[in-house]
């Protein structure tokens, strides 16, 4: 019976073509736009959510009480992770985590820029990184130890191997130890380095992070199994009180915990509690994807009521031969669900070929996940909840004429029908237009941050930023015989020119003077 349906079906849609096209194109685009949302959504509630020791992994926050006012922020003071591992027994791993700094390595008569940061030595025993060498125990343990990703590893000693125990020299200052080597950060992590050096540097180069009245760093903590957050939460409320002696009755810090994987989606205060973040981001695209598919399946029950006079006669000669109103309605949500696989399947080919252009858009590397079985099942159950709700309303108003006025030709529609078939419309060209409306808004403010004067001609200036022997000799690279100005001297930004008297070209890609090239 149910193969019989679908052979009935594919037979209407085969014999009007142009309607078929419309209905299978309208509703793949509606399908393409709410997929590559969908997908969009997955990966930002996938972020970094594969760490093993997530259900016992937190970030420590200040709450600020001064002047009536409550300033939050998950910034601490440089010395606070060893501490509370030191005095708190609920502490299995603490760890802090400085910010990003773009440092210059050496080895191997190599010179590169490298991303990363400082951790502490419990680092790599609280996020999954996967090790490709060395243990989570010693990867950081001593002060001069580093560990490096695969491929700073490759750039520098042409292989994971071969990059354990070597040295790189770091900012020309200090000789490094690899101690370990990591698989690159997977994307779906929102915390990015290629190298971790031991925390110990962090405080030798940042002497303001050992007070305990400054703050700047993350606090990340491991608790053991069992513990009760909320209790050791308040237990810890208190905890700078011993330390920081510039607390008054003007000025407090009191702490609090924060789950480690909700960080990325919920990271916004308000007076001191957490109001949101980029999950109302996540919420609005969702209630967005589901609009568009909406409005999809609304084009599709307007295009086939639209149609039920040229169908009238065939079902009053169904029903008058002996079709039951189900088998009528059984047929109709077929056709639905046989329109809404084509549907799919061009949606589908639409979001592979358009998915490289969307990871452009949006800064990311997804990718369709055509290996997980969850993935297929979400999009079947998808697709067939689809045909219901495009297919519920024309299967139920058209199986629903009466046969003797149909084969009479005195069909006539209801009010109710007519106002329903109405109000459909009217919601869908209310839904587009709000979306066109939020599409022109957005773009209109993309377009006035790029255009908007700063203040400042932009033409024929550079940056350099001021990091490696450049922060101590700043002097000398600031004077004046090193400026345009100077009719003996001038700084050019492109590889091609020359400076007037006989300039060089550096590592930086800019043409300098001899004379200015003293640091």
């Amino acid at each position: 019976m149910i193969r019989n349906y679908f052979k009935i079906a594919w037979r209407n849609l085969s014999k009007n073509k142009a309607f078929s096209i419309i209905n299978i194109l309208g509703l793949a685009l509606g399908m393409t736009s709410s997929l590559l949302i969908m997908l969009w959504v997955g990966d930002e509630k996938a972020m970094d959510a594969f760490h093993q020791s997530d259900k016992n992994l937190y970030s420590v926050f200040e709450r600020q009480y001064h002047d009536g006012q409550i300033d939050a922020g998950h910034y601490t003071p440089g010395v606070l992770p060893a501490e509370m591992k030191l005095t708190l027994p609920e502490v299995e791993y603490a760890s802090g985590l400085a910010w990003n700094n773009l440092s210059t390595f050496e080895a191997n008569d190599k010179i590169l820029k490298q991303d990363g940061n400082f951790a502490g030595p419990d680092f790599f025993n609280m996020f999954s990184f996967h090790l490709l060498k060395g243990t989570p125990e010693t990867a950081l343990k001593n002060p001069v130890d580093i560990a490096i990703s695969r491929k700073m590893a490759e750039d520098f000693f042409g292989s994971a191997d071969a990059a354990v125990d070597k040295s790189i020299r770091y900012q020309n200052r200090k000789d490094m130890k690899v101690t370990a080597v990591f698989e690159n950060v997977p994307e779906n992590s929102s915390i990015k380095f290629d190298y971790l050096i031991n925390w110990e540097t962090f405080l030798e180069n940042e002497s303001w992070a050992k007070d305990w009245g400054n703050n700047g760093p993350n606090t990340f903590l491991v608790l053991k199994e069992g513990t009760d957050v909320a209790a050791f939460e308040k237990k810890i409320s208190t905890f700078l009180d011993l330390y920081n002696k510039d607390q008054n009755d003007n000025f407090r810090i009191k702490l609090g915990l924060q789950k480690y994987s909700e960080l990325y989606l919920h990271s916004n205060f308000k007076d001191g509690e957490l109001v949101g973040g980029r999950i109302q981001y996540v919420k609005l695209f969702s209630i967005v994807a589901v609009f568009v598919l909406l409005i999809a399946c609304i084009n599709f029950m307007n295009l086939s009521t639209a149609r039920s006079v040229k169908r009238a006669k065939e079902i009053g000669i169904r029903k008058v031969v002996g079709a039951f109103r189900g088998s009528l309605i059984r047929q109709f949500i077929s056709e639905a669900l046989l329109t809404v696989w084509f549907a799919f399947m061009l949606a589908m080919l639409l979001v592979v070929l358009i998915l490289p252009v969307f990871n452009e858009l949006t800064r990311k590397q997804i990718e369709l996940p055509i290996a997980d079985p969850n993935f297929w099942l979400t999009l079947i159950g998808l697709t067939i909840l689809t045909g219901f709700v495009s297919g519920s309303y024309p299967a139920l108003y058209l199986s629903s004429f009466n046969p003797a006025r149909v084969l009479k030709g005195s069909l006539k529609f209801s009010i109710s029908a007519l106002w329903l078939r109405k109000g459909l419309v009217v919601f869908q060209f209310v839904l587009s237009i709000m979306l066109i409306i939020g599409t022109i808004v957005i773009s209109g403010q993309v377009n006035y941050v790029q255009s908007i004067n700063l203040g400042y001609d932009r033409e024929n200036l550079i940056y350099i930023p001021l990091e490696g022997e450049l922060t101590r000799k700043y002097k000398v690279f600031r004077h004046p015989g090193c400026f345009a100005n100077n009719p003996s001297a001038h700084l050019h930004s492109k590889w091609n020119e020359r400076c007037a008297v006989g300039g060089k070209r550096s590592k930086l890609g800019y043409s300098i003077h001899p004379d200015c090239d003293r640091f």
